[in-house]
């Protein structure tokens, strides 16, 4: 930690990570203390506190006491002997009561403890929308509290215990980087759109050239396939076998169709391509193959 000034106080500042925020989107707001150093009793070792929002507008969804820089609790440090960090964050109401307690000793929040970092974040879900909501200490409450490493009551001064936010219905505006982007892509957009629209006419063109029967080949042969029945349970059937999945397989019937079916008795991956035969009955929801016989 740093060196101590002479009468220095920490320093407690609330921000958000959102400015604005549609209704579903979610935001953080983090808490950080700032302005400690490593002189003895001038780090914290504790907290309680409540924070007052309009449950209408905003819900908690879930909260964090670790710091954003190192993803670690800076009052749950590294030392044998310790019992740990306690802590939760419980909403009632529009407010939510909030403690947190170190189990280190005073020497090593003193010397490992950071002068600055996050001790709490609070994740929220937008519920309506609102010109701007507050979130913030409440600075009324009997029971605010800050520990130093001492037990003692830790001296703080406040650069901004609120923050506000404005909630929209519906999708955000983009930011004016965004829409520079979007702008600027227009070109190319038009140009590609151009493109293949170019790729269309002569496409149709090359299409136009073939003979009668060579146009309407493909559709000729989708409509077969498409118009061939189904078999169905007392039908005996052969085909080729086109894919085999545990047990069950798909067949090109003689009929043209392809069908899945279970089969009887199971066959070997190996057997794709074969020519398979046999009676198909009925089992429970599907088509079972039975009698089934094989060759290559």
């Amino acid at each position: 930690m740093a060196a101590a000034l002479p009468g220095q106080a920490a320093v407690i500042n609330l921000s958000t990570s959102a400015s604005s925020v549609a209704v579903g989107q979610s935001f953080n707001v983090d808490f950080r203390i700032s302005g400690m150093s490593s002189a003895a009793g001038d780090s914290l070792s504790g907290f309680d506190l409540n924070v007052l929002f309009d449950s209408a507008a905003v819900q908690l969804t879930s909260f964090s006491f670790l710091d954003a820089s190192g993803s670690l609790n800076q009052l749950d440090l590294s030392e044998a002997g310790s019992f740990g960090f306690l802590g939760d964050a419980q909403a009632s109401g529009n407010s939510i009561d909030v403690f947190g307690l170190s189990g280190n000793s005073a020497a090593v929040l003193d010397t490992d403890q950071a002068d600055a970092f996050r001790f709490l974040s609070l994740n929220f879900k937008a519920l309506a929308p609102s010109a701007g909501t507050a979130i913030g200490l409440d600075l009324s409450d009997p029971n605010l509290l800050f520990t130093d490493s001492g037990a003692g009551s830790l001296p703080y001064t406040m650069n901004g215990d609120s923050v506000r936010l404005a909630i929209g219905q519906g999708a955000q505006v983009p930011e004016p980087g965004t829409l520079l982007l979007l702008l600027a892509t227009l070109p190319a957009l038009a140009l590609l759109r151009r493109r293949t629209a170019t790729a269309l006419a002569v496409s149709a063109g090359l299409i136009a050239t073939l003979p009668a029967s060579a146009q309407q080949m493909a559709p000729a042969q989708a409509s077969k396939e498409a118009s061939a029945p189904f078999a169905k349970a007392g039908d005996t059937v052969s085909g080729q076998i086109l894919e085999i999945k545990g047990q069950r397989a798909q067949i090109r019937l003689s009929n043209g169709s392809a069908q899945w079916v279970s089969l009887d008795t199971p066959i070997s991956n190996l057997q794709v391509g074969a020519k398979i035969s046999g009676k198909l009955v009925q089992g429970g929801d599907t088509l079972q193959l039975t009698n089934i016989s094989i060759s290559n």
